[in-house]
């Protein structure tokens, strides 16, 4: 859903748009989560828009995509994006999440290493963290006092250790990291957004 957004956005404002995808939400919730329906809206709408079957994971077509094209920026959405699902599989929910970000990575940084890399990752990467946190019940929402340093936002400073994770969230704090990481070992332009429950018009 949310590179499909990313999608439309930059077309709409003239960037030619590569996207991978390998449909594999079909996979983890069934055919109604399938995206080829979206996949071929894009293409139909978005002639500069070019779509790459490809899976994350696999080492060789994420690299000959890195080597026949030249990306100024890449944003990376795709996940296993499932706690319960996570625990199903917890080894193809690593692989996807933690692997595949690692695989985006180093072709990012052998092809591309001046691309701004944005990974969507997760506010699960904090465990039960925000539990702690002086929420105050207002109308319509739980909100932070404003004299909160985290009022305006929770940041990287909020700690991830010492708190209960999901499997899921570990594969996203392992990417998370790692992109972190790439940023400063390699000195990428690398960022991660944690967003929670995102959902839109798009959304399967």
């Amino acid at each position: 859903m949310i590179g499909s957004e990313c999608v439309r956005f930059f077309s709409d404002v003239g960037f030619d748009v590569v996207g991978i995808d390998s449909n594999a939400r079909e996979y983890f919730f069934g055919p109604d989560a399938a995206t080829d329906w979206n996949k071929r809206l894009l293409e139909k709408r978005y002639p500069s828009y070019t779509h790459i079957h490809a899976d994350i994971r696999d080492t060789e077509a994420v690299g000959h995509l890195f080597e026949n094209y030249r990306f100024d920026l890449v944003i990376h959405a795709a996940a296993q994006p499932s706690h319960d699902w996570a625990a199903r599989e917890p080894v193809t929910d690593f692989t996807i999440n933690a692997n595949g970000t690692m695989v985006l990575l180093e072709a990012v940084r052998k092809y591309t290493p001046d691309a701004v890399f944005i990974f969507t990752s997760t506010n699960k990467v904090y465990g039960d963290t925000p539990n702690r946190l002086p929420l105050v019940e207002e109308d319509t929402r739980l909100e932070l006092p404003g004299d909160h340093r985290y009022h305006q936002g929770i940041d990287t400073s909020m700690t991830i250790d010492l708190s209960t994770h999901s499997l899921f969230g570990v594969s996203k704090a392992a990417a998370d990291l790692l992109v972190q990481e790439y940023g400063y070992y390699f000195d990428m332009p690398t960022v991660c957004f944690r967003g929670g429950c995102l959902t839109g018009p798009q959304h399967a």
